[in-house]
């Protein structure tokens, strides 16, 4: 008994974070498929490229490599789009990402950004959301944490070659 009060109590604390454990690696979603993890639905939506086009062509993969540098399995987010639907609007979200190349699709609260890397995010406020990102770069990828603050009506990321993985909301 005394070990389900401290595990129900880490959870509580804790939050429920995305983490992709549910999924085998290798699974796969297009454009217009719904993840869901941690009773969150992800949509799967289009990617706009550096170049302002917009591609329906990608693909989301559960991974087991491990280059979000998180637990268990991660998420590519291979030219889509990741359009996170939490039920309450979180006052913050924590991630974990490995970006690997290609450019970044950010959207938070209405406010799109599409940069070359998330660190140049870094101390910039998107969509009334304060974004810290503390990241190491090897060779050209980048591998990190990712905070966003305040309230967060909507969040909306994606890239080329990026892992994402516990992805927490909190409130």
């Amino acid at each position: 008994m005394r070990i389900f009060i401290i595990i129900l109590f880490a959870v509580f604390i804790a939050g429920c974070c995305i983490r992709f454990d549910e999924y085998t690696s290798g699974t796969e979603f297009n454009v217009g498929d719904i993840i869901t993890s941690c009773d969150t639905e992800i949509l799967v939506e289009q990617f706009q490229w550096n170049d302002g086009t917009w591609s329906s062509t990608g693909k989301a993969r559960i991974h087991d490599q491990n280059y979000a540098r998180g637990s268990g399995n991660d998420l590519n987010a291979r030219n889509v789009n990741l359009n996170f639907q939490y039920s309450d609007p979180p006052d913050k979200i924590t991630l974990k990402f490995g970006e690997l190349g290609g450019n970044i699709n950010i959207k938070i609260n209405g406010d799109f950004r599409n940069i070359d890397d998330l660190i140049t995010l870094n101390g910039n406020t998107v969509g009334n959301v304060s974004v810290t990102i503390n990241a190491t770069q090897d060779g050209n990828n980048w591998y990190g944490d990712a905070t966003l603050e305040g309230t967060i009506n909507e969040f909306v990321i994606g890239g080329q070659e990026l892992w994402l993985d516990n992805i927490c909301p909190c409130n």
